[in-house]
């Protein structure tokens, strides 16, 4: 990593399970640099190699990391203190750099959180590649629930439903799990022509990530009466007839929520955390 002179920059990184993306904005707020990388799940790729994508990302950035640079990277399937240790192992390990740098390390759907409400108390629903629910009330507590969950993995997501595409003969077999996923735009494209299959899959789909969000607004409602649900994750922003039909869902599911779209990038709202954090 290089850069004509060692500035403090906030760096932020999104890590899903398809795509990391970083960015690297200055003191003030102007962005110096964005990288973006394959995806860094750990549970589906393992923690080396997600360290090596989340390092791919921020190089791309070409900034220097120095100890006045502070970081915060929100990644997909980290989930206890035991993960965010490991990781750190093998980011410092990788690049000995980082150790000079502050390091904070959550999973994404805090920083999907953070894109929404900046602190404030509401849900958000993440669907892409996998799937995730994440609430905050006014006291800080959380409330969670994963797409891995259920029975089958990621109700609602763009690999649940391009597993259920190739289980049912729509498309044909995939050999991973982000290429199962990337079948899911075929399938709206489908749904959208009026094909009787993939409309019940989107349906399916729409339906299985309502009950997923049912998990956290139940308990999220005890104390955040007619709660905004902030909807996030490239297959629920996506103009197109699996949003429109996710959106139906939810609010029949979900009597008295509000339904807003995060409008901020998850790994600009992560330098922002960065910042904050420092």
């Amino acid at each position: 990593m290089s850069s004509p002179n060692p500035a403090s920059f906030q760096i932020g990184v999104d890590g899903g399970g398809t795509h990391t993306r970083a960015i690297a904005l200055d003191t003030a707020g102007k962005v110096r640099g964005t990288g973006s990388a394959a995806g860094c799940n750990p549970n589906n790729i393992g923690f080396p190699q997600a360290a090596q994508n989340i390092l791919d990302a921020i190089r791309a950035t070409r900034v220097s990391l120095t100890e006045r640079s502070s970081l915060c990277m929100g990644i997909a399937g980290l989930a206890t203190e035991e993960q965010r240790e490991k990781l750190r192992h093998h980011l410092t390990a990788a690049f000995p750099e980082l150790a000079k740098a502050k390091l904070h390390l959550t999973h994404d759907l805090d920083i999907a959180h953070f894109a929404a409400f900046r602190g404030k108390p509401g849900i958000v629903l993440i669907a892409g590649t996998g799937s995730a629910c994440f609430a905050r009330d006014n006291d800080g507590t959380t409330y969670r629930a994963s797409g891995r969950d259920f029975p089958y993995d990621d109700p609602g997501s763009g690999y649940a439903i391009g597993k259920r595409a190739i289980d049912t003969r729509l498309l044909p077999a995939a050999d991973s799990r982000p290429a199962i996923a990337a079948l899911a735009p075929r399938v709206i494209e489908l749904a959208a022509a009026g094909d009787l299959k993939a409309l019940d899959i989107l349906r399916i789909e729409a339906e299985q990530l309502a009950k997923l969000a049912l998990l956290v607004y139940h308990d999220f409602a005890q104390t955040e009466p007619f709660p905004t649900l902030a909807l996030a994750g490239s297959i629920l922003t996506a103009d197109s007839l699996y949003r429109y039909t996710a959106r139906f869902e939810l609010q029949s599911t979900l009597p008295g929520v509000k339904l807003v779209d995060v409008d901020t990038p998850p790994e600009k709202a992560a330098a922002a955390m960065a910042k904050q954090l420092a």
